[in-house]
Order: C-alpha cells, then sequence, then structure tokens
C-alpha cells in the first residue's frame, strides 16, 4: 500500500474543524441547569399578632419634689423612706415670727374699727350742724373723706390678716397623697427660702411604666392595651400587667420614637419600685390581614430581599418583597410588583438560595 502524505493532511484538517464546528456549538447554546430539590409553603393571608420587646422605667403617678410655702427657720423635716398618709406632716417652719404678726395685725385691724365708729359719729355730727348752717360744707367733706380712708383701711388690714394666716397654713408642710419620703434636701434648724426644695415624695400606690417605642409602630397602639411586665432573674422574673393610659403622638428626630404610659394593676404595686427598670413585651395586633410566610423563605441580597415562587411549571421565580413585622417563624411581606404575589402561591423554604431564574425545581416535602 502507498503512503500517501498529503490524504493524512487532510484528514486531519477535517477532523480539527469537524472538532472545531462541535466546540462553537457548545459554546453557544443555552445552558443547562440540574433540577433542584426545594421544600415549599404556601402563602397565607392573616392578621399578624407579633410583640415588641423594649426596656421602661417606673415612675409614682404624682411624683413630686415639695417646697417651702413661706421663709423662715425649719423645726421638723420628716426623714427619707418614712412612709406618709394624706395631709400628714412633712415639715414645719417656725410659726413664732408669723404668730406675732398675725397678732399685730389683729390689733391693727381693732383699732381702725375703733377709728371707725369714731369716724362715723363725727360725720354725722356735722351732717347735723351743717343742716343748721353751724358747719361748713368743707368740714363735712373732710369727715366723709377720713371716714372712707378708714373703711379702706380696714379692709386692707382684713386682707393683710388672711395673707398671714395663709402663711401659717404654708408654715406646716403636709404630704398631698400618701407615699414615701424619697430625699430630704434641707435639715431641721436651716434657715431657708421661700419656693426651696424640702423633700422628694414618691406615689408608690399609683405606679406606671414609662417606655419608648419606634414611631413606625405608634398604628399597632391604643389606650387600653395590656402590656406585659417584668424584672429580676430570668430563671424566676418578677411579673406584672399594666394598662395603657397615653400614646404620646410627638418624637424626637434622631430617635425616633414616641412615649407610652401604662399604669399598673393596683394589685402588682407592692412589690415594684419607682425608678425601676423593667422588661416590656408590647403587643403589636394588625387590624387588616396581610401575606404571611415562613422566615426560611426570605434571601437576602445586597440589592434586597427576595423570595422564590414555585410556578405551576415546577420553575423558579425571583420576587422581590418589602418585609413588615413578623412572629415567631411567621412574617409578613408585600411584593415590589403588588401582582406577583397571591395566597396560595408556593415558595421555596430550603434549597432556595442557589436556584437561577426559571431553574426547574423537585418539590420535597417539607421537614
Amino acid at each position: 500500500m502507498t503512503f500517501n502524505p498529503s490524504k493524512i493532511r487532510t484528514s486531519m484538517l477535517s477532523s480539527s474543524v469537524a472538532l472545531g464546528i462541535v466546540s462553537c456549538v457548545g459554546l453557544f447554546s443555552a445552558p443547562s441547569f440540574a433540577i433542584s430539590p426545594v421544600a415549599v409553603e404556601t402563602i397565607k393571608q392573616e392578621k399578624l399578632h407579633s410583640n415588641l420587646s423594649v426596656h421602661g422605667t417606673l415612675y409614682g403617678k404624682q411624683d413630686v419634689t415639695l417646697t417651702s410655702g413661706v421663709a423662715g427657720r425649719l423645726t421638723f423635716v420628716a426623714t427619707p423612706g418614712k412612709l406618709v398618709s394624706k395631709n400628714d406632716v412633712l415639715a414645719k417652719i417656725d410659726l413664732l415670727p408669723l404668730q406675732l404678726a398675725k397678732a399685730k395685725q389683729e390689733v391693727m385691724l381693732e383699732r381702725a374699727k375703733i377709728n371707725l365708729n369714731f369716724q362715723k359719729q363725727e360725720l354725722a355730727r356735722l351732717k347735723r350742724l351743717a343742716k343748721s348752717n353751724s358747719a361748713a360744707a368743707t368740714q363735712v367733706d373732710q369727715a366723709q373723706n377720713q371716714h372712707d380712708l378708714t373703711l379702706t383701711d380696714i379692709k386692707l388690714a382684713e386682707i393683710e390678716l388672711k395673707v398671714i394666716e395663709d402663711q401659717l397654713n404654708r408654715a406646716v408642710l403636709k404630704a398631698p397623697f400618701s407615699g414615701v419620703v424619697s430625699e430630704r434636701y434641707e435639715r431641721t434648724g436651716s434657715e431657708i427660702n421661700r419656693a426651696q426644695p424640702l423633700v422628694s415624695l414618691i406615689d408608690i400606690n399609683n405606679l406606671e411604666v414609662r417606655l419608648y417605642v419606634p414611631v413606625k409602630y405608634l398604628k399597632y397602639l391604643s389606650l387600653g392595651n395590656e402590656l406585659q411586665l417584668s424584672a429580676g432573674q430570668l430563671d424566676d422574673p418578677q411579673q406584672a400587667l399594666a394598662t395603657v393610659t397615653a400614646v404620646i403622638p410627638a418624637t424626637d428626630p434622631r430617635a425616633q420614637s414616641f412615649e407610652v404610659r401604662a399604669d399598673l394593676l393596683a394589685n402588682h404595686v407592692e412589690s415594684w419600685a419607682s425608678g425601676q427598670l423593667v422588661d416590656v413585651v408590647v403587643p403589636l395586633s394588625s387590624n387588616t390581614e396581610e401575606l404571611i410566610v415562613n422566615r426560611d423563605a426570605l434571601i437576602l441580597r445586597q440589592q434586597g430581599v427576595h423570595i422564590v415562587k414555585i410556578k405551576e411549571d415546577n420553575t423558579a421565580e425571583h420576587v422581590a418583597v418589602i418585609v413588615g413585622k413578623g412572629q415567631g417563624d411567621q412574617v409578613a411581606i408585600k411584593a415590589k410588583d403588588k401582582d406577583a404575589l397571591k395566597v396560595g402561591d408556593r415558595i421555596a423554604i430550603r434549597g432556595a438560595e442557589t436556584l437561577a431564574q426559571g431553574q426547574e425545581v423537585e418539590i420535597q416535602p417539607a421537614l
């Protein structure tokens, strides 16, 4: 057999061209994906009841710092920790200067009344004389003026006497409500000025919790809502219930939170202290039904949050969503394209992280 090098080169060239064509066909054909197993759950629509945990502080509803009503020397001040009832004496100013001033004013008032009687008699006498032309009209006018001035002096003296009596009442500082003296600012024997702080009184029988909640939850809170309070050790926490009495819709631009106040129930106040820090569970109940999915369905990416919907032909479709509040393993969602999701749609909860758009899947039973 004759060896022909040209035929061999031609054959090799044909093989190379054929391999190249096959390679090009493989390069430009659509990529194929293996069928991926996924677990799915369906979208539900219902009202979601969730809770928010925040910190709060207890206060007496009527906590107050009481000041002196008059200037003077302290003769008594209640000690911190003293349990007092309404109208019990908390502090007392030396009454002697005020008592002397009152006695002096009473004498001045009596003197003015005596002078008024004299002026009345003198005025009546001059009026009788004026009728018989025995007294000048100017004398009558002067007597009338003296009478009126004396009457005014009596009124001023009576007012001054009431002022002194009020000061005597203010010199004895009484508890405006039942509570405990928490702080004493001055001691017995001190000379004090009017409006100077003397004691602080806390209202231990009417405690309220004050807490700050993110403003995005404002719509979920209303008067009468019940809050769960707890404090102390985790294995044996101290617990109580409180009822919302005030929702204050004002927020700090930086904190973006609003204040809520809630009264402790009467039978729960004995074992709590004013100023105590507590953990508060705030229920967030929506009045509208929302689309609910399992938290495992959420896929976090740099572009945002999305889920994978499994279509009827068992192919994957990525849907961008906005996440709402959650409770346990359930979370509310809203599709950015409002028509992309509906109740009953199948959502991948496992195996969705690596799925490509349009990839075929095999439904596996959820664990």
